[in-house]
């Protein structure tokens, strides 16, 4: 099961009960992940200003700002699905921010399918959660 077919409250409540604080070998994937994949459009250090994304409509949110528009609390289920594709994000309009969920699934299948055998589905929740958690270091308060 997918964290994209769980409600936000219980993917939020499971967050905060297994302790929504992470590795630092985590964080350091993230960073990778996040570089690899986001920077282009939310920049380096996630503040909406990617090479990419200056040539949009609407300039990519600022990232270092979740907690902040959010009363001081990181919107980890919201962002987890952000990412996962389970969530629709209107700034996008009619060109989607792409799906890494599927993308992640999909580069691990044809990349390195024996290595992780069944556990396609873990993996690629850790790498969306490794993202995650990298965005919550990034956090202004």
């Amino acid at each position: 099961m997918s964290f994209r077919k769980l409600p936000a409250a219980l993917v939020a409540g499971l967050s905060m009960a297994l302790g929504v604080s992470a590795s630092a070998q985590e964080v350091s994937l993230g960073k990778s992940e996040f570089n690899a994949r986001c920077a282009v459009c939310h920049g380096e250090g996630g503040k909406g200003d990617g090479m990419v994304g200056v040539l949009f409509a609407q300039k990519p949110r600022d990232l270092t700002l979740l907690a902040k528009n959010n009363n001081g609390a990181y919107p980890f289920s919201e962002v987890y699905q952000s990412i996962d594709g389970g969530r629709d994000i209107a700034a996008h309009g009619t060109s989607e921010m792409p799906i890494w969920g599927d993308f992640f699934m999909a580069d691990i299948k044809e990349d390195r399918p024996s290595t992780y055998g069944r556990n396609l589905e873990a993996v690629k929740q850790g790498r969306i959660l490794s993202v995650v958690y990298y965005l919550q270091t990034l956090q202004q308060r």
